[in-house]
């Protein structure tokens, strides 16, 4: 039987004594090589991402401050039109936490129309008549050798096109229009849904107008933008107050409005374009005046229609055209009476009479000169103190038809605004002597429409942020964002 020595603790060495001490050691270590720079990192994130945070927040305020200007495009119109290339103008700051400045400058204007293809300010075409040389913007074209015959009566047609052009006489279609037979009576905008401002509204929409329209009331009268085609009288009269079209002057209402909150519209509006043509034909005539009690006030908004617009294309920039021609019993024709007055038929395109498309010829022609006053198819009458405004910024083309502005006195021409500022076309026109030159605009106005803004928008404090955006802003409202940056 073997025998095992016995020992004492202290005499036993395991082989392996110490070996956690190292291991721990070289885990510590390594934890040490990988957390410092993890910690490092994180630092610098965690720094980073509150510059991150504080630009992003100036990002968004400088965005803030263009989308406040443009959320009243025709306000911002209005407000900088004082800004120039390096003048600024402020605008409203939007109102947040971060502090933003916002100013406009004016980079470019752009007119109604190209200066290069203005038109005959002021054309007549009846043998003896005169075209008022008051403010010729340009100069009218009126026949330089008028006589009595059938050659001189036909002078102005040698200078008219379907389009217009610099120094011509435009003499344009007519736009296609609506069938649907409209009353006198106006619908009634429901409470809310006018604009600031207004308590009341009634509106017209566009269609074809056979009874007479007489609007002397108080309540502010719309008529949705559109072609408008009348066979009857319109009379605007006593607190008259109406806006022909959507555009850039308020009415009581707009289109949209109309459409969607007018008690019983109608399912067919015809609303096309912005702004508003009206077509007189028969025994249809426009008469403004201020015989009763009130202040009348008649505006249009210009005329603008898309080129793909086929049907009413060529109804851009005209306010107020006739229809053309002489009714007979064998159909339709030129009027053509010799050596007084040669007007073409109207017609909707260069093969398209517009007697085919329910168009029926005006019949206030007037009589040969010298003559008594004719019944004139455009009527401003001042026969009292009261105020009055009449404003026509497109084309009047009436050229078988007269068109009178008569002031019984001098003082009954003050305080009354009467401006034709698209040119005007007309048999003959009659301009009472008692109307100072102050008083009315009879020629073109070629207005500035749209302007172009370089918005900036900085924010405070650091970082610094800018937004820098070139916008596009019509006169209407319409407006498009050419460039932005923020940086």
């Amino acid at each position: 039987m073997s025998r095992v020595p016995s020992v004492s603790p202290d005499e036993v060495r395991p082989q392996d004594e110490g070996s956690a001490l190292v291991i721990a050691l070289v885990a510590i270590l390594l934890c040490s090589l990988i957390a410092v720079p993890t910690l490092r990192y994180a630092m610098t994130v965690i720094h980073s991402s509150q510059v991150v945070t504080n630009k992003s927040i100036r990002q968004e305020a400088v965005k803030g401050g263009l989308r406040v200007a443009l959320a009243d495009p025709i306000k911002l119109y209005d407000t900088c039109m004082g800004a120039g290339l390096t003048t600024a103008v402020d605008l409203a700051s939007p109102g947040l936490s971060t502090n933003v400045t916002t100013q406009c400058f004016l980079m470019n204007n752009v007119t109604a129309e190209d200066p290069a293809n203005l038109r005959s300010a002021r054309a007549v075409t009846q043998y003896g008549a005169v075209a008022p040389m008051s403010t010729p913007i340009p100069a009218p074209y009126q026949g330089t050798s008028y006589t009595n015959s059938l050659t001189d009566a036909n002078e102005w047609l040698t200078k008219q096109t379907q389009t217009s052009q610099f120094n011509r006489i435009w003499l344009p279609y007519l736009p296609a229009h609506a069938l649907d037979i409209r009353t006198a009576t106006p619908y009634v905008m429901p409470a809310g849904y006018m604009n600031t401002g207004y308590t009341s509204c009634t509106v017209y929409f566009p269609g074809t107008y056979t009874d007479a329209l007489n609007i002397a009331g108080s309540t502010p009268v719309f008529f949705a933008s559109g072609v408008y085609y009348f066979e009857n009288t319109i009379k605007i009269s006593g607190n008259a107050n109406v806006v022909v079209g959507d555009g850039a002057l308020d009415g009581c209402t707009t289109d949209q409005r109309a459409v969607f909150n007018a008690i019983d519209a109608p399912f067919t509006h015809n609303i096309t374009g912005i702004g508003a043509t009206w077509v007189l034909g028969a025994g249809a005539s426009l008469t403004v005046d201020n015989s009763t009690a009130g202040n009348a006030s008649l505006a249009f908004n210009r005329r603008y229609v898309a080129t793909t617009d086929v049907s009413t294309a060529v109804s851009a920039g005209v306010s107020i055209e006739s229809v053309n021609g002489r009714t007979s019993t064998t159909g339709s024709s030129d009027l053509l009476i010799n050596g007084q007055i040669h007007i073409p038929l109207s017609k909707i395109n260069a093969n398209t009479d517009a007697t085919t498309q329910s168009y029926k010829v005006s019949t206030l022609v007037p009589p040969a000169l010298p003559a008594a006053a004719p019944t004139p198819i455009i009527d401003i009458s001042m026969t009292s103190t009261a105020t009055m405004k009449v404003s026509i910024p497109g084309y009047v083309s009436v050229p078988q038809g007269a068109v009178r502005i008569n002031a019984t006195s001098p003082a009954n021409a003050a305080n009354k605004t009467v401006q034709f500022g698209g040119g005007i076309l007309a048999a003959q026109t009659i301009i009472s002597a008692a109307i100072p030159p102050s008083t009315f605009l009879f020629g073109i106005d070629n207005p500035y429409t749209q302007k172009v803004f370089k918005i900036v928008s900085t924010s405070d404090g650091a970082p610094l942020v800018t937004s820098t955006a070139v916008v596009q802003v019509n006169s209407n409202g319409a407006y498009a964002v050419n460039s932005w940056s923020v940086q």
